[in-house]
């Protein structure tokens, strides 16, 4: 089925025959018909990418508005035209503002009129296929970019950025929230993107615990703003940008004082909050018993549902991490720099001949780490073999 296809929709069948002979002498080859309301959503949803469609108003059961309506809910994408033969000024509105149509046309309609607003909606509806993938591609690049900065800049906070992602992951499936995953994962991943605007040095200091002076401790409570200046400007961010700027904001409000509280926080930054201070506190501890202890000694910061339900999910990654820990040499295996592959896990930290950390482990290969360790071996900075995940 081509993008071009078109649905039209009316209880009498001649109307049907007539409509899909103006259209096929109008070369429109992709044409399905439907006689009722219910008829037309069985083939749209058998039919994803249907462009436009046509219904009578008066039909049983559900009528042509209450059927664009519907459509216009569960598939916006899909340019909608009501074709009736009565119509008074009440029902156009009705029409329009819950339908949200793009041509209203009355019977009897000229046949180069019905073709010229098939024609005009088609147009509209490649426009917006096409500003989709435009939009799309920026976005998947811009976001390339600013992980790639954060994995060149910060490997140790690229390596928490993938962990949270992980977590957050898993924790969007058992919230029942698998359609906002994407925006939950991304925020994860990109909510410490502040920090590329910190010396690398304070940064460091801050992930081992060391103590920190005023100025410095400033620097990393602006982390989140920082973040969320950076994305907000990305189209269709707006939401991962506002909760990566509230990441830090406490269920019970316990943070500043214009800060907002309980479900004023949006939900995907009480998500942030609670996965951060569980990962910070893993990292600190070494224990994810004592860790997860921790935040329950703290409750009152975080959203009740959320903390539940990490719990459980805290549990059941501790029993599948008891079960690998003697095996774990197995699901590894080393590797020349040269043969790393995209998409490929780092078992272990890559540190150069002064002790400072490279990447860390965890870290997902990307073109950009590639070549960076690739310049590190070039210049002897880093031995060979690298450890990577034996999958590959």
């Amino acid at each position: 089925m081509s993008a071009k296809s078109i649905l039209l929709v009316d209880d009498e069948v001649k109307v049907l025959h007539s409509l899909s002979r103006i259209l096929s002498e109008g070369d429109f080859t992709e044409i399905q018909i439907a006689q009722n309301a219910q008829e037309a959503l069985g083939i749209i949803k058998h039919t994803p990418d249907l462009a436009l469609i046509v219904s009578d108003y008066h039909m049983p059961g559900q009528n042509g508005i209450e059927l664009l309506e519907q459509v216009r809910q569960n598939s916006p994408d899909i340019i909608r035209i009501l074709l009736t033969g009565v119509a008074d000024l009440e029902m156009a509105l009705e029409a329009v503002n819950r339908g949200n149509l793009f041509r209203f046309l009355i019977k009897p309609c000229s046949s180069e009129t019905f073709i010229a607003a098939i024609q005009d909606g088609l147009r509209q509806s490649e426009l917006i296929h096409a500003e989709r993938e435009l939009l799309s591609k920026t976005l998947s690049g811009s976001i390339k970019v600013m992980v790639d900065i954060l994995a060149v800049l910060s490997p140790g906070i690229f390596a928490q950025a993938s962990r949270l992602r992980n977590f957050a992951r898993e924790l969007a499936i058992m919230l029942n929230l698998e359609d906002r995953g994407w925006e939950i994962e991304l925020a994860a991943l990109l909510s410490q993107i502040g920090a590329v605007t910190i010396p690398r040095d304070i940064i460091e200091r801050w992930q081992e615990g060391e103590l920190l002076v005023e100025s410095e401790i400033k620097m990393t409570r602006l982390i989140p703003q920082m973040g969320k200046t950076l994305i907000k400007n990305i189209p269709r961010l707006e939401n991962i940008a506002e909760a990566v700027g509230y990441q830090n904001c406490t269920y019970s409000g316990q943070t500043t004082m214009d800060a907002p509280t309980a479900e004023k926080i949006p939900l995907i930054a009480r998500i942030l909050k609670v996965i951060i201070d569980y990962d910070r506190l893993v990292e600190k501890t070494g224990d994810a018993s004592i860790a997860f202890q921790t935040l329950l000694i703290h409750e009152s910061e975080y959203d009740p549902n959320i903390l539940a339900t990490f719990r459980l999910m805290v549990l059941r990654l501790a029993s599948q991490s008891s079960y690998r820990v003697s095996s774990a040499h197995k699901g590894e295996k080393d590797m020349y720099i040269e043969g790393l592959k995209l998409g490929m896990v780092l078992t272990r930290d890559v540190i150069d001949r002064n002790g400072i950390l490279i990447v860390s482990k965890d870290t997902v290969i990307t073109d950009v780490l590639k070549y960076k360790l690739i310049n590190y071996f070039r210049s002897q900075a880093i031995a060979e073999p690298v450890y990577i995940e034996s999958v590959f």
